[in-house]
């Protein structure tokens, strides 16, 4: 809640360090000023930084800045943020001219991104981004940043191919590989041609002989209890037939995912997310929704379909597909380290891996 902040486990917190209280802004982008008519009445304050609440209407700043990079990586899009956290506490601020990201959870203060603006910014950025997680994390050595693409550390002179970090003024760079986004040609999605794709289409067959009533609908508002009765049974239905020691992880995983689905059907239409509802029989089957990363690239957040129905998963994400025709590529995030996931995800045969890093500093002076 923003009226309250609790500490969380294992951290250090002293009240004149951090601290809610009324806004006094100073100097910010006149974007920012001019996006915001009102800055938020709370704030989080982190030695002499204030970081505002990382909310629904900041969407317009946050793609201001989105434009310098055009990264076309799942990772990259405000639905894609908002959505997901909306399971932690999403905070922002301008930092030389780069709007800055900060997640807090009960491991401490991160970045889900790096600074975005200009590469002569991102720099100086970087630097004043770590000192303010310094300020609120217990240990240096928590302050990390996810999901940076390749050519953010190029503009740090870092590479991740080298052995030796470069160093930096007080310590160095640890530049560490995360799981990449699957991407496949979208022609390659909606054709299934070749014997690589045989077996889709044998699925894909079968569902359409099975279930000649079947029907796609673009997700609208008569939709969402009919989705969220959809995730209900899906996840039921997979408990059935998991490991009893796989089974908590499992009900944590799928929360958070039922929470975003349930934020972005919240704003789905300013979101601007594209989305098909399988119909059968009068029921939701199955759901999927995405976005335009860029011009060329498309993103798919989220499917779900009853995996009862054989061959209604493989049909919905052909199907999807065809709404991004005019993209060259789509994009389907990582696999969550989960074995299965990336069975299921090579078996569609990506054309590329979008690569990430996880930047943290590989020793800090004491």
């Amino acid at each position: 809640m923003l009226n309250q902040l609790d500490e969380p486990p294992g951290s250090s917190l002293r009240d004149n360090r951090l601290r809610w209280g009324d806004v006094r802004p100073a100097s910010i982008a006149p974007l920012a000023l001019h996006v915001n008519k009102a800055f938020p009445n709370r704030y989080l304050a982190i030695e002499g930084h204030k970081l505002y609440p990382f909310t629904i209407d900041v969407k317009p700043l946050f793609e201001s800045y989105l434009g310098h990079a055009q990264v076309p990586l799942s990772d990259y899009t405000f639905a894609n943020n908002i959505i997901w956290l909306s399971q932690k506490s999403g905070f922002y601020q301008i930092i030389d001219e780069c709007f800055c990201l900060f997640c807090l959870t009960g491991d401490g203060l991160t970045m889900p991104l790096p600074p975005l603006g200009s590469v002569e910014d991102q720099h100086a950025a970087l630097s004043t981004c770590f000192e303010i997680m310094d300020g609120y994390n217990a240990t240096p050595y928590l302050g990390k940043v996810e999901f940076v693409y390749r050519d953010f550390l190029r503009a740090l002179h870092v590479s991740p191919d080298e052995d030796t970090p470069p160093t930096m003024s007080d310590g160095a760079w640890l530049v560490e590989r995360s799981l990449p986004d699957y991407i496949y040609t979208t022609s390659d999605l909606i054709e299934l041609k070749g014997n690589a794709y045989k077996t889709k289409r044998n699925e894909i067959n079968q569902f359409r002989r099975v279930h000649p009533d079947h029907r796609m609908e673009p997700v609208g508002p008569q939709h969402h209890d009919g989705i969220c009765e959809l995730v209900n049974t899906w996840l039921q239905e997979r408990i059935k037939y998991l490991p009893a020691q796989e089974i908590p992880n499992f009900l944590c995983t799928a929360e958070l995912e039922r929470t975003a689905i349930n934020r972005a059907l919240e704003h789905y239409d300013y979101l601007q997310l594209d989305g098909l509802c399988l119909i059968i029989g009068g029921r939701i089957e199955g759901f999927t929704f995405g976005e335009r990363i860029t011009a060329d690239v498309a993103s798919v957040l989220v499917e779900k379909t009853n995996f009862t129905i054989q061959g209604s998963a493989q049909y919905l994400f052909r199907e999807f597909a065809k709404t991004y025709r005019d993209c060259t590529y789509i994009n389907v995030g990582d696999d969550l380290g989960l074995e299965n996931l990336r069975k299921v995800k090579m078996s569609y045969r990506p054309a590329l891996f979008g690569e990430k890093f996880t930047l943290s500093r590989y020793s800090v002076q004491g």
